[in-house]
């Protein structure tokens, strides 16, 4: 029993050692990949994110958590100054949020793919400004396969919901997403064993 507490406190330390990964969630850390940052969102949500082309206050990412990294979970924030937070929490909150997705390099039919989201939140960040967050789609293989191999991804809002955005769509710079996915997910993994071996040693 000893000799398993040693290995636990080991293993923990070695964790803890660990660049970035031994970084408490809240910490402000982050690590840039060309155009694309792997940072803590909230608790142990570790996001990898990218911003809009044409504006820089657009975030689309993938987020991923110790227990589920094998999962990621679309983050997208969308600004306008159309509509405030409370008028887009009424209109929005427990519906379906339709976003069409393309590849401006594929120009085969069909060229568009709608992905349906969640609606999460919406906040004013200045009188004039509000950011919208959506979420709880899941990459697929194939999306994922695409954003490996091109180069730009193109994010718009559909119908009935454009309306309340006055600009509807943004295209995203793919170029180090795999080196910022794969690190996401070794943190990720490292953040979970180390969760694992706290546990064990609590427990024993």
């Amino acid at each position: 029993m000893k000799l398993e507490k040693a290995f636990v406190l080991i293993l923990i330390v070695f964790m803890f050692a660990l660049p970035f990964s031994y970084a408490k969630a809240g910490d402000s850390q982050e690590i840039k990949y060309k155009n694309w940052t792997v940072d803590f969102l909230i608790d142990d949500i570790i996001r990898y994110s990218t911003n809009g082309s044409n504006v820089n206050g657009h975030v689309f990412g993938w987020l991923i958590r110790p227990g589920a990294c094998d999962v990621d979970v679309l983050y997208l924030a969308i600004s306008t100054y159309k509509t405030n937070a409370i008028s887009l929490n009424n209109k929005l909150n427990g519906k379906i949020f339709p976003l069409k997705i393309s590849f401006p390099e594929i120009t085969k039919i069909p060229e568009t793919v709608i992905i349906k989201t969640d609606f999460l939140s919406a906040m004013d960040y200045t009188p004039t400004l509000t950011i919208a967050n959506f979420s709880h789609f899941h990459m697929g293989r194939t999306l994922d396969l695409r954003m490996r191999e091109l180069k730009k991804i193109k994010i718009e809002v559909d119908s009935p919901y454009s309306e309340l955005f006055d600009i509807t769509w943004d295209e995203y710079d793919l170029n180090g997403y795999i080196a910022a996915k794969e690190k996401a997910h070794e943190i990720c993994e490292q953040y979970g064993i180390r969760q694992v071996a706290l546990n064990q040693l609590f427990l024993s």
